[in-house]
């Protein structure tokens, strides 16, 4: 609101001047008319000069048939500022009624939206349709404020642009135009890039499909849980799974999209079960059937079908608001208001959909609740939250050592629930479950909605260890237990070492992209002592020509100052341009894959002391400023005269370093980004070689004596 309220407050202001400006230049050009037809009809018709005749402006006095010359030309002049003036003076409208316009949308947009969102609390088909009208009309409503704002704010700055045409375009003048002129053209490419990326806005998207790392599993092969989740279903009346994925990641959850199987990269797509093994040997069954409820319970209150239609929406509305706002920096702010809005519209519809969200989690515990007990679907949320720090070790240990790691991961993470039992569930009772798509409510507020009390009974039996037993039930589950759960371990093994590979070449190539060898940077100078040359040059040949010919207008005592003024600007211009060029590419920094070296400094600074960076532009080059933490060796200044600051207070170190012959200042800014990258590669390659040679003298789990 802020910035089109300013530019509606600007033109108003700026119309009142803009008139009283015209009439001026009006009255002026209009005065200036009949002094020249007085000059005009008294000059003699015989074509005799006649001195009588006088016009004077500016302090000065023109006599004679000049004055009726000067007299013509500064009308013609001030017939020209009065045009300026009278085009200069519609302006204003344009910022009235941009700023307006831009205004009225951002209290529209404002109030739309934050009813949108009040009417999605109250209904999810409400929110569905309101966020579909807000895909249509928000994109054309912000376009609008652009395009408004920007009308505006481009009239604003031309209106005080147009004054420059009165003092005549002299070097300040013309720089203050190219200002201008720059802003306005950044401002209108900025704009226009945005309301380009508002078109994505308009474009329907597809789901991206939902990776899962698992194996899907016919009924053969898991006909007791089939039978359960089909008997569930049943007695839910909800739609059943058309597939049954299992793994070892990730919590129970469904989806009804697209999705493909990691590893392998087999599609599937309708109603997806996913169960996690190692939880079915560390939960009881009854709590296994409540988990199971919930989840089917969101097919029969349409949840995933709603995600289906809903997160589309959703993801055209948030990329274009990012494409907007990647064009921010460099249109002074007339971006703002709509990014801003377009936020305050998603958030509005980011609280409707985590408020339904929340009360379809707790429809669904009572739903499992009603299949089972509520009992048994208390116990399930906090025995799944204390079983789930026992698997998440497993399998971080697993992917930290996978050529170490237990043949059957699920058996290992219930031999150490076990062996150490499981969490306290009073530690968990603030925990929001893992989902893949959706959010789920604390685990304290659930229990309670619920009706039960969270008393030490419950604790007590949901935080029980398993008994050595319990892992015997999954043969209720499947009818080979224990060759599902290996295979099922050999896919979370294979995955992660093809991201370990992945990754690993990954930081190959990162730290193989600057070498081995030192790179020296040398800051060059020969443009800049050119160009002072060639000024030189210049002010030199003015000077000859003021010595060899008469200029019109100057005395020659006049030409020969101005003749020596040249003539001395052209020696210190040629002195400064030599001065430069005599200092050849002296060198800049040197960059290693240690570290960086600046002339100025005693000593290498190694980049794992560097602790954070950044660079700004100088006239004297780029200022590059080394945040080094309290333990890292500090650098003393090297004899000489060195563009170099230590700030050992604040453990700063600022060099300024001329921009190398052919690089810009980003290509200069990667280039050191690169090294940086290239050092924290061979660290982690490092680190990840130690841990392989530790673990190649780890005996595996088979190999040791029961």
């Amino acid at each position: 609101m802020l910035l089109p309220l300013a530019i509606l407050l600007i033109g108003l202001w700026q119309g009142q001047r803009g008139l009283d400006d015209w009439r001026a230049f009006a009255a002026e050009r209009d005065r200036l008319g009949a002094v020249v037809a007085d000059l005009e009809a008294r000059s003699p018709r015989d074509g005799r000069p006649d001195f009588s005749l006088q016009f004077r402006h500016d302090g000065r006095l023109y006599g004679g048939p000049y004055a009726a010359v000067k007299a013509r030309e500064i009308r013609d002049h001030a017939g020209t500022l009065a045009a300026v003036m009278d085009w200069r003076r519609r302006l204003p409208a344009v910022a009235v009624a941009g700023g307006g316009i831009a205004a009225a949308l951002s209290v529209l947009v404002l109030l739309v939206g934050g009813l949108l969102g009040q009417l999605g609390r109250g209904s999810r088909d409400a929110l569905v349709r309101g966020f579909s009208l807000v895909r249509r009309l928000l994109p054309p409503a912000l376009a609008a404020q652009i395009v408004a704002a920007t009308a505006g704010l481009v009239a604003v700055v031309l209106f005080e642009a147009g004054l420059l045409v009165d003092g005549g375009l002299s070097g300040g003048g013309v720089k203050l135009l190219a200002i201008a002129a720059g802003a306005v053209g950044a401002t209108i490419l900025a704009a226009c890039g945005a309301l380009i990326g508002l078109r994505r806005a308009l474009v329907a998207f597809a789901p991206e499909p939902l990776p899962i790392l698992g194996r899907r599993i016919a009924p053969a092969e898991a006909p007791g849980l089939w039978r359960l989740v089909e008997a569930l279903a049943d007695r839910m009346g909800a739609l059943k799974p058309e597939a049954l994925v299992v793994g070892l990641t990730e919590g129970f959850f469904v989806s009804a999209g697209p999705a493909v199987l990691e590893p392998g990269g087999a599609r599937l797509d309708g109603r997806i079960l996913y169960v996690p093994l190692p939880y079915l040997a560390l939960l009881r069954v009854d709590e296994t059937a409540a988990i199971l409820g919930h989840e089917l319970a969101h097919y029969a209150g349409g949840d995933t079908a709603y995600s289906q239609r809903f997160l589309p929406i959703y993801a055209g509305v948030g990329r274009s608001l990012d494409a907007m706002a990647e064009r921010e920096r460099g249109a002074l702010g007339v971006l703002g208001p709509s990014i801003r809005l377009g936020l305050f519209v998603m958030e509005q519809f980011h609280l409707a959909v985590r408020h339904w969200s929340r009360v379809r989690e707790f429809a669904a515990d009572a739903a499992g609740a009603a299949v089972t007990s509520p009992d048994a679907s208390a116990r399930a949320l906090l025995r799944y939250g204390a079983a789930r720090p026992r698997v998440v070790e497993t399998l971080d240990a697993a992917a930290d050592a996978p050529e170490t790691a237990a043949a059957d991961l699920v058996a290992a993470a219930f031999d150490g629930a076990i062996a150490r039992g499981l969490e306290d569930p009073a530690a968990r009772l603030e925990d929001e479950q893992a989902h893949p798509t959706d959010t789920h409510p604390p685990t304290r507020d659930r229990v309670a909605a619920l009706g039960l009390a969270m008393d030490a009974d419950l604790l007590a039996a949901a935080g029980a260890a398993p008994p050595a037993r319990a892992r015997d039930q999954l043969a209720a589950y499947f009818a080979d237990p224990d060759g599902l759960c290996r295979a099922a371990t050999r896919d979370f093994l294979g995955a992660v070492r093809a991201r370990e590979t992945a990754a690993r070449a990954h930081l190959e190539a990162t730290a193989a992209e600057i070498g081995t060898e030192e790179r020296v940077l040398r800051a060059s100078h020969r443009a800049r002592g050119l160009t002072l040359a060639a000024s030189a040059g210049l002010f030199a040949a003015a000077a000859l020509a003021l010595a060899l010919f008469r200029i019109p207008g100057l005395s020659p005592y006049e030409a020969r100052i101005v003749a020596a003024v040249a003539l001395a600007l052209a020696a210190a211009f040629g002195g400064a341009g030599a001065f430069v060029l005599s200092r050849g590419e002296p060198i800049a920094l040197i960059l290693s894959p240690a570290g960086l070296t600046a002339p100025g400094l005693d000593r290498v600074i190694p980049w794992e002391a560097v602790a954070d960076l950044d660079m700004s532009l100088s006239r004297a080059g780029i200022v590059t400023r080394l945040l080094l933490p309290p333990g890292a060796d500090w650098p003393e200044r090297a004899p000489g005269r060195h563009p170099v600051k230590l700030d050992a207070k604040r453990r700063i170190v600022t060099l300024t370093v001329g921009l190398p012959r052919g690089m810009k200042p980003q290509d200069f800014a990667d280039l050191i980004a690169r090294y940086q990258a290239a050092h924290h590669a061979r660290r982690a390659l490092a680190e990840r070689a130690a841990r392989a040679t530790v673990a190649a003298h780890t005996p595996s789990p088979e190999a040791l004596p029961a």
